[in-house]
Order: structure tokens, then C-alpha cells, then sequence
């Protein structure tokens, strides 16, 4: 698929959702681009907040959103030009300068003025310019997003533009070339491309390290799956997926460069940082900022540099020896706090004090690695690397055996056939960021093979890994944590979720997978009958605060008045819809329930800000709410859903043994003998799994295989020995 037939299906994609969601193509298109911008981490969250109207001098200003990215302090302002099939294709020079102009007249206006005071106060857009006119002294730099469906006829992408009170502003056009590259891409993230000479700098001093090729690195493989569609046009996988080439660099990266790239790029660079950047109040990060300031030139012995990976790099040999002139995909692994904090120090410093950062020197390693490879590596240079600050074991959670299940219960628990649909149809469950994506690019656009697999995984049937987080998270009764960005949600959504697979993990089954897909058609059709409310159409408010809130508060009212009852969600998982008692009930308290969080007696005048906080949730819990008797009617007693619970339970436990004599059986006896010998040589097999290990070597000699408990100790003992450092692979 090329970027023009991309853009006219991106055009029909665009009309059916809205007019599906009785919406309008523009909000349509807003949504879907923020959305694929979210998920590569351009920026954590998005609000929307449509806004036109007159400056004091009479221009035009005009915003449709907002980010606040709290990793390196900027904030987004947002501004979309769809033009639609029978538009334009081609956005110039002159049309983007327009559309940077109303969003800095905005910016402009709401910092100088009161604008605010012109607003409506339960609006959003109320609360971004009164926090632009409050709190502008707390951001460091504005990045302007035009996103637009057209192709953008300048050749830069990012520009630098003239400071806007008084800040530095970033002008960054997402045209449809644009959006397809990252769509389109293995990794849903945008090439980043430092040519060092730009920065007015020879190069980075560095050395070579080490050069290998098709080496086997210890990742986990992903599964494949039959889902019997034809894959005629499909990418043919040269070699195994954990056999990869990479290079490494030594490099002295002086602190001025690694300044002028976070100015430039931010939160892009650490990606794929599982921290990201940690707060300036922790202890570290405060000897680093006092280095800074006080003793820059001892930098390089005190730090512990950077650790980080490249899909390129051009390096040259100059008279004062090997340096690195270009890089592409630079991602800051593990040290993102190091070049955050430099800076941060710069930014935040008092007025009138000097940062002086031209003796300041870091040391970093860089890994060129193939760029298809690099979100399944990231994570391992990352938990291996040097930590100087220690993280959190839910910051791996994206390797967690929990989503391969999941995962695997999405492709082979076919949805129940609605509405006289003839096909099946399955849920599908994005355990790695762009897999839905970049299973349609496969295939042709439409074709045959694209449309059976739209039918067979309808894009509104896409879960996505944060999606479940939070679902989950709003269940369990933490809608504070569900206003939060995705880092809060899957981080407290991984500890629970750790603890109960620790505990049994049989209770990951079928039964756990339709509960999921449950909230997220309530999830869904709540968010629709939101988009109907006269408040909504109105104002544009807090439909994701409304949601969690409104799910959370009727959840908690079932546990505490209705302890041996729960929600029908099979009722739910069998029609792929909610009920009438279960729709009235959701439509009763989403109006409560912005009544509730717009109140003038909120404790925090920014209501997003107020959902946020633990405790809006507990003022919540104490409010009496309107809940339907008639919905009440609708609860299963617990014990038809133990039943259901038990014979998943059941299923899983004999799906799980099947799975361990299929793995042990797929690896192989010469496998199983290299664990042995890694195994023997650091005496951490007992004698009964040492004797399983060998029956397992000469079963191919002997016919023996190992009972289904047999197999659950040697992959128990698998688990264990990863844990003291065995590779994946061997």
C-alpha cells in the first residue's frame, strides 16, 4: 500500500466512523491522528478543546486541542486541516503559516490577557488558558501540531519559529506522508534523523566496539497464529526473529549537544526509556543538577553515561580521530534522566545564574541495531543496563507472559454472531504497539486479503494493551488512576496484575478475556451516549473523566450493596452490546456524574486535574447515586458466575499443559542439554529436576515424554534459571 491508497482509505475509514458516532469527519480525523500519535509516543495524552474566535486586534485565532507533556515540561497545542476526498490534496507554504498564526494568536492572547474570563467555565478550553495565563512560567518551550490529511508541499517538517511568550515554539506539520510513515512503520514511531553538522558540530568523538552479525539474542518470540487468512501478498520473514546484527559505539558526547536535542525533540528520544524521565525532587537527579551547576567538568567520572540504540550511523574519520556524524532512531535506553536533567537545570535556572555546560562532558554507548528489531531489544539494553535509579519491575510489564494469553485468546475466541452477521469475528488484542496496523499493510489495499481481514478484525474491535489497563483499572474502582496518562494507569494495573498471575494464573482464562472485551463495549457505548448529551454537544468536556467515573461509581455501588451479585458480562460478551436496563442505567450517571465533577465546591478548580485526585474518588464514594432498580434486576448471583469461572479455570489448566509438553517438545533435546550443561556448571537443578532434564535429553532415543506435571517443573525451572541470568536462547 502506497500513501495515496492510503489516503483514500484513510478518507473512507474517516466518513464510517463518523457516521457511525454521529459525528463529524473533522473530529473524526482529529481523533484517529492523535490517537496514532499517542501510541507512538509523540505525546502522553491529548484533550480536545475546539476554540475559534477574534484577537483584541482583531486576528484570527483557532486551537482544537491540547497536550501537556510532563517528561520534558512543553506543551502541545493542536490545530487539524481535513480536507476530505473532494478537497484539496496539497497543503502549502502559505496555508500552514496560517494555521501556525491562529494557534500562536491564541497562545498569545491567553497568556498576555485574561482570556479566560471570556470563556465558558466548564469548558475545557476555560481551563487550558487559565492554566496558560497562571502557570506559563512552568513550561518550558510550545510545539504547535498541524495535523492535516494533505500532502505538505514544504519540504521541513519540524521548524524552529521565534519565541512565543517568551518561550521557544516548535512548529511540527503531521501531514498525510507523514502519518502514513508512522503508520506504517514496524515500531508506530517516526524516524528521527540528527545530522550533526546541522547543530554546527564536526561530530561526536567515539570508537568502535564491537561488530557482530546474526547473533541470537534472548527475546522472547512472538507467537504466530492460523487465523486462515490467505497471506499471499505478505512479507516473507527472512530469518528467525531473535537472530539479529548489531554494532556498538563508545562515544564523549559533549552536554551541549545533548542539550539541543532535547530542546529539539523531547520525550522523542526517550522512548524507549522505561522511566522516562524521573522527577528533578529524587535524590539523584539533585546530585546530577548540582554537578551540573558546580562541577561540570567532574561529569564525565561521576555519571554513569547513556546507554542507547540507532537503526544508523555515519561516522567519519577526522584528524582528531573517529567521530560520529549522523544518527538515525537515536533512542536514550537507560540515562534519560542525565540528559533530561541538563536541560532542566538550564531551564529552571534563577535569574541572573550562570549554567555553564561547555566543559561538561557524557560518556555514552550507542547500539546500532536493525530498526524492525529495536522495540523487542529496547526493553533487554534497558533492564540490563546500569541503573542509577531503580525500576520498577512494572516497567517491563510489556514482556509479561499475561499478554502473550490474552493475546492468544483474542485470535481463537471467535465473538458471537450479531445482528445476522454471516462472518466471524474476533476481538483483537494489540499486545505490541502498531500490530493491527501493520497486520492490514500486509495485504493490498482492497483487496481480497485486506477485506477478509477488516471483516475477520474490525478496527473498532482493536484492544489495545493500555485500553485493557485501563479498563481494568476503572473496574477495580480507580477511576483517579484512569484520568491519569498511561504510564500511572499500566503501572498500577501491572503490580495487581503481577500479583494475581504470581498467585494463579489459571485465572487468566476465556472467562477473564470476555469480561475484558465486556467493559470495552461498555467502555464504548458509554462514550457514545455521552456524544448525545446536550452538555457534551455543548461544551466538548471530560468524556473520558465522565466514562471512568460513571463505570467506577456503578461497580463500586455492586460490591458494597450487592456482594454475591456481578454485572451480566456474558449477557454482554453474547450480544456485543450492552442491555436496555444497563444503557439507561449508564445514561443516567454520566449526567450525575459531570454535575458531580464540575460542582463549584471541587477542591481543584482545573477539573481534569480534580478527577485526577484520589480524592474526587473518595467524595464520589460517599455521594448518593441514582441507581436504577430495574438494573439491579439484571445482576447474576455470583454463584452462575463461579460457574462459569470454574469451567474456564478448568479449560485453562488443560490448555496450560498442553502448552508446556508443546514448548518442551518444540525446542528440542539438544535445547533442553545446553540448559542442562549452563544449569550444572552453577549447581542450580535439584536432583528430581535433574533427573527430568535427562529423560527429556533422550526422549527422542527412549519415546518417553514428560508427564504434564513433569513439564510444569521444567519450565518452572526454565523461569527460574532466566531469573539468574540463563539466556532466552541458546
Amino acid at each position: 500500500m502506497d500513501v495515496n491508497e492510503y489516503r483514500s482509505v484513510l478518507h473512507e475509514d474517516i466518513a464510517l466512523a463518523a457516521s457511525a458516532n454521529m459525528s463529524n469527519e473533522e473530529e473524526e480525523f482529529l481523533s484517529y491522528v492523535t490517537d496514532i500519535l499517542i501510541a507512538g509516543e509523540e505525546f502522553d495524552d491529548f484533550t480536545e478543546c475546539y476554540y475559534e474566535g477574534v484577537t483584541r486586534r482583531k486576528a484570527n485565532m483557532r486551537i482544537d486541542g491540547y497536550a501537556m507533556d510532563e517528561t520534558d515540561g512543553s506543551c502541545c497545542v493542536f490545530l487539524s486541516d481535513y480536507r476530505g476526498s473532494h478537497g484539496d490534496d496539497a497543503i502549502r507554504a502559505e496555508d500552514i503559516n496560517a494555521c501556525f498564526k491562529k494557534m500562536r494568536y491564541f497562545v498569545e492572547e491567553a497568556t498576555k490577557y485574561e482570556l479566560y474570563q471570556e470563556l465558558e467555565e466548564s469548558t475545557e478550553v476555560y481551563e487550558f488558558a487559565r492554566m496558560l495565563y497562571y502557570d506559563v512560567s512552568e513550561i518550558t518551550k510550545f510545539r504547535f501540531y498541524l495535523l492535516t490529511d494533505a500532502f505538505n508541499k514544504q519540504r521541513k517538517k519540524n521548524i524552529k519559529d521565534a519565541e512565543v511568550a517568551g518561550k521557544t515554539v516548535e512548529l511540527n506539520v503531521w501531514d498525510v506522508t507523514r502519518i502514513f510513515d508512522v503508520v506504517n512503520s514496524k515500531t508506530q514511531k517516526e524516524s528521527v534523523e540528527i545530522v550533526l553538522s546541522d547543530y554546527d558540530y564536526e561530530g561526536i568523538p567515539c570508537v568502535k566496539a564491537v561488530e557482530y552479525e546474526d547473533v541470537i539474542a534472548d527475546i522472547e518470540v512472538a507467537p504466530k497464529y492460523n487465523d486462515g487468512i490467505d497471506e499471499s501478498y505478505a512479507e516473507e520473514t527472512e530469518k528467525p526473529e531473535n537472530v539479529i546484527t548489531y554494532t556498538s559505539y563508545l562515544a564523549v558526547v559533549p552536554g551541549k549537544i545533548l542539550n539541543e536535542l532535547y530542546l529539539e525533540y523531547g520525550s522523542r528520544l526517550l522512548e524507549g526509556n522505561v522511566r522516562s524521565f524521573l522527577s528533578v525532587r529524587g535524590k539523584v537527579n539533585k546530585s546530577i543538577q548540582n554537578t551540573i551547576k558546580n562541577y561540570p567538568e567532574m561529569f564525565f567520572a561521576y555519571n554513569n553515561g547513556i546507554a542507547a540504540t540507532a537503526s544508523e550511523i555515519d561516522t567519519e574519520m577526522t584528524e582528531s580521530g573517529l567521530k560520529i556524524t549522523r544518527i538515525k532512531d537515536l533512542q536514550i535506553v537507560n540515562g534519560g534522566q542525565t540528559t533530561a536533567s541538563i536541560t532542566n537545570t538550564i531551564l529552571t535556572a534563577r535569574k541572573g545564574e550562570n549554567i555553564d555546560i561547555s566543559h561538561l562532558f557524557v560518556p555514552m554507548k550507542v547500539s546500532v541495531l536493525e530498526h524492525s528489531m529495536s522495540e523487542r531489544i529496547i526493553p533487554k539494553i534497558s533492564e540490563y543496563s546500569n541503573s542509577q535509579n531503580k525500576v520498577d519491575a512494572s516497567d517491563f510489564f510489556s514482556n509479561h507472559p499475561f499478554h502473550i494469553r490474552i493475546e492468544d485468546y483474542s485470535r481463537k475466541t471467535p465473538a458471537p454472531a450479531v445482528n445476522g452477521n454471516q462472518f466471524q469475528q474476533y476481538w483483537y488484542y494489540e499486545r505490541t504497539r502498531g500490530q493491527y496496523n501493520q497486520g492490514k499493510m500486509k495485504f493490498k489495499p482492497r483487496s481480497s486479503q485486506m477485506r477478509q481481514y477488516e471483516t475477520r478484525y474490525p478496527e473498532n474491535q482493536v484492544i489495545k494493551m493500555v485500553d485493557l489497563a485501563k479498563y481494568m483499572v476503572i473496574y477495580e474502582g480507580n477511576p483517579d488512576v484512569a484520568s491519569k496518562g498511561k504510564q500511572a494507569i499500566v503501572k498500577v494495573f501491572a503490580e495487581e496484575t503481577k500479583k494475581q498471575w504470581a498467585k494463579s494464573d489459571v485465572d487468566i482464562n476465556v472467562y477473564y478475556f470476555k469480561r475484558v472485551v465486556a467493559l470495552a463495549i461498555l467502555f464504548k457505548e458509554t462514550d457514545a451516549i455521552i456524544r448525545q448529551t446536550d452538555w457534551y454537544r455543548e461544551k466538548h468536556s471530560y468524556k473520558a473523566n465522565v466514562i471512568a467515573y460513571s463505570m467506577s461509581v456503578l461497580f463500586e455501588y455492586i460490591r458494597n450493596n450487592c456482594k454475591e451479585y456481578e454485572m451480566d458480562f456474558i449477557r454482554i460478551w453474547n450480544q456485543q452490546s450492552l442491555y436496555p436496563e444497563l444503557r439507561l442505567q449508564m445514561k443516567i450517571l454520566c449526567n450525575e456524574v459531570y454535575g458531580f465533577i464540575t460542582r463549584e465546591d471541587r477542591l481543584t478548580e482545573n477539573v481534569t486535574q480534580w478527577c485526577k485526585q484520589a480524592r474526587c474518588w473518595e467524595r464520589a464514594q460517599k455521594r448518593k447515586w441514582t441507581i436504577q432498580p430495574e438494573f439491579l434486576k439484571t445482576l447474576i448471583s455470583k454463584d452462575t458466575i463461579k460457574g462459569e469461572e470454574k469451567e474456564a479455570k478448568a479449560s485453562r489448566k488443560v490448555e496450560s499443559e498442553v502448552d508446556a509438553l508443546k514448548f518442551i517438545m518444540a525446542e528440542g533435546p539438544e535445547y533442553w542439554q545446553k540448559v542442562l550443561e549452563w544449569s550444572s556448571i552453577r549447581r542450580l537443578l535439584s536432583d528430581m529436576e535433574l533427573s527430568i532434564f535427562k529423560m527429556i535429553i533422550n526422549m527422542n532415543v527412549t519415546g518417553r515424554i514428560p508427564s504434564d506435571k513433569q513439564a510444569k517443573v521444567i519450565l518452572k525451572a526454565r523461569e527460574r534459571l532466566i531469573a539468574e541470568g540463563m539466556p532466552m536462547q541458546f
